[in-house]
């Protein structure tokens, strides 16, 4: 294994032999390595697995083609051992690119230049082959498995179908059927729903790995299924389970792979069909799907996993090296995606917070760990209608990036303060999934009139418009609510107020209905407000873990729980949404800012101009956030 790359455009090729060798110690595993090259390799297959356990106690046999040439006995994981076994074929060898044994995992230099051609890598094998690990079931369920994916053969014209076919999942689980054969519809759901809390479903290298493939093969014990048909067999499967059983019982809900699978399906057809609006915001996108749903060994991969979903010279500049210490990482993604985009989009992965493992500057996200909530731009991460700065951006983002990567310049002006925080966190009231139940209006208003000034004189159902619009903040920016409509004040409190009713006919199956042929006015609007409701459902996620504050001129905002009275609230050129900063003391940092988190405050997310407040680019100044 000791056999080297010595080129940037080379790399090594395991064939695994047909031939069972005597030792039962390997399992009968024999190997060849050889080197080739990137620009003109055999053609060969690319497993996408996890290591499993660390431990590395099983045994096969590699010879080397290249110099120093030999046989020696390594030692793998368990788990690719078990792929191994199921990869060798019984009459010819197989040419098969894995990582643990086609780069050497103890050459620093060898891994940071192979893990710069992993992109490549996969993208010109013939095909990935994905290994989910051995599955027991029932010979009966999975031939039923295997025809369901064999009905539903791969088609680029509906492949993305998020209800996939109704009918081949109204056989395989069939939901509405009962005794025996709804306990046998129920136990295939339960395997495909196991299938989906795999560990290679939350790996950080696997958007790579499935994304850029030319095609895909999952291996599963003996089950051999294309990647888009089971992706969309269990999209079905989810989405079927989803209506019969609800969101909080629903595979959707309880599975840890439904998220990265739908990231993986929707990566794989921008990337095959040229669809995706822009690489740069792509790239930060997938940098969030990381933070929250996958996980890495090494946390410099939540940076490095994800280098291939940018087109940015920025980006690339992103030199891969294991050297580096994680917090110099992350510092240098930051600021090359601030370069990137010509925007402050990433700062809103970022909040303050004493929990990180790393040491990093206040303005640096820790993409080794989730938001504690969804961000104000939740539509798509850099991507909103949010136009707090005006679109103006930094100049000084077009340089040189400094080697000092503990502070950050910026431009910008300090609109108000913090005045005062609500005690309340969202949820109000407990694992609630109702609005009424997550906010908790009569408890919120409460504390709102304790601390207006009595000659703002504000009606109660104008203050209670008025909290409302800043707890969903204003639909934070996203432009699918129904019919295209904006947010709008009062259509939100009378959904909210009428929000018992609407729960209850969709409980019974109300909105199920074929609807009428003539629909009356009444209908419509019951119509209109029940798809209001859904939209706000899924808004209603911005709130959580945030609180409710007011301005120091009593304007409503909404900000993470590491808000505290007296943090500034400025608007930073290249920001989409306004920013808290908090002042440092002299002896920590004469002049500068820590940062604390952006944030929502009503008046300010779309650049509007106010009497006696208004400002211009002329106004702003120069500030040091560490």
């Amino acid at each position: 294994m000791s056999q080297q790359v010595r080129e940037s455009t080379t790399f090594k090729i395991l064939k695994i032999s047909q031939k069972k060798i005597s030792s039962p110690r390997t399992g009968g595993i024999e190997c060849e390595l050889s080197v080739e090259s990137l620009f003109d390799p055999p053609e060969y297959e690319a497993l996408s697995y996890t290591w499993g356990s660390a431990t590395q106690d099983c045994p096969i046999r590699i010879h080397t083609t290249s110099e120093p040439v030999g046989t020696e006995t390594v030692l793998v994981t368990q788990h690719l051992h078990a792929a191994l076994l199921r990869l060798r074929q019984p009459t010819a060898p197989r040419l098969v690119w894995i990582d643990q044994l086609c780069i050497n995992q103890n050459n620093i230099q060898e891994k940071n230049a192979q893990v710069r051609l992993m992109a490549d890598i996969y993208k010109r094998a013939q095909r990935t082959v994905v290994w989910l690990g051995e599955v027991f079931m029932l010979d009966e369920d999975r031939d039923a498995i295997i025809d369901a994916t064999n009905r539903m053969s791969y088609r680029p014209d509906n492949a993305y179908s998020s209800l996939g076919d109704v009918n081949i999942i109204q056989d395989l689980i069939g939901f509405e059927y009962h005794g025996e054969n709804r306990e046998i519809g129920m136990r295939r759901r339960q395997v495909l729903a196991d299938l989906l809390d795999r560990p290679w479903f939350t790996r950080a290298w696997v958007f790579q790995e499935a994304v850029v493939a030319k095609r895909g093969i999952v291996l599963c014990g003996s089950l051999e299924i294309d990647m888009e048909v089971l992706i969309n067999l269990l999209d079905g499967v989810c989405d079927r389970d989803f209506q019969e059983l609800g969101e909080t019982a629903s595979i959707m809900h309880t599975s840890k792979g439904y998220k990265p699978m739908f990231a993986i399906r929707e990566a794989r057809f921008e990337e095959m069909y040229g669809v995706s609006s822009s690489r740069k915001s792509k790239w930060l996108a997938m940098l969030w799907q990381g933070m929250g749903n996958l996980s890495a060994t090494n946390q410099r991969d939540k940076i490095y996993a994800f280098l291939a979903f940018s087109d940015s010279e920025e980006v690339a500049r992103i030199a891969p090296s294991y050297e580096k210490s994680v917090g110099s990482v992350y510092s240098d993604a930051a600021l090359r995606s601030i370069r990137s985009m010509q925007s402050l989009d990433v700062l809103e992965l970022a909040i303050k917070s004493d929990k990180s493992s790393f040491t990093l500057p206040s303005w640096v996200p820790d993409f080794s760990r989730p938001l504690p909530s969804l961000p104000f731009m939740t539509h798509n991460v850099g991507s909103t209608a949010f136009r707090a700065s005006r679109g103006l951006s930094y100049p000084h983002l077009t340089q040189e990036p400094p080697q000092d990567f503990s502070k950050l310049y910026v431009r910008g002006c300090i609109i108000s303060t913090v005045r005062s925080i609500a005690p309340m966190v969202f949820p109000n009231h407990g694992p609630t999934k109702t609005l009424n139940g997550i906010i908790g209006l009569t408890e919120i208003i409460a504390w709102v009139t304790s601390q207006l000034p009595l000659e703002l004189d504000l009606s109660l159902h104008r203050i209670r418009e008025r909290v409302l619009q800043a707890l969903f903040a204003e639909g934070a920016g996203r432009d699918d609510t129904p019919g295209n409509l904006n947010y709008d004040d009062a259509d939100a409190l009378k959904v909210y107020n009428n929000e018992p009713m609407l729960l209850e006919r969709r409980d019974t199956g109300f909105f199920r209905r074929p609807a009428p042929k003539s629909k009356s006015d009444a209908f419509k609007e019951l119509e209109l407000q029940h798809r209001y409701l859904q939209w706000l459902e899924r808004v209603v996620k911005i709130m959580h873990h945030k609180k409710l504050f007011l301005s120091g001129h009593n304007e409503f905002g909404l900000a993470y729980e590491a808000v505290e009275e007296g943090d500034l609230i400025c608007i930073l050129l290249g920001s989409k949404t306004p920013t808290l900063l908090r002042k440092v003391s002299d002896e920590e940092g004469q002049g500068c800012y820590q940062f604390v988190a952006q944030c929502y405050v009503e008046g300010w997310m779309r650049g509007e101009k106010h009497e006696g407040r208004a400002w211009t680019e002329d106004d702003v100044k120069d500030l040091t956030v560490i």
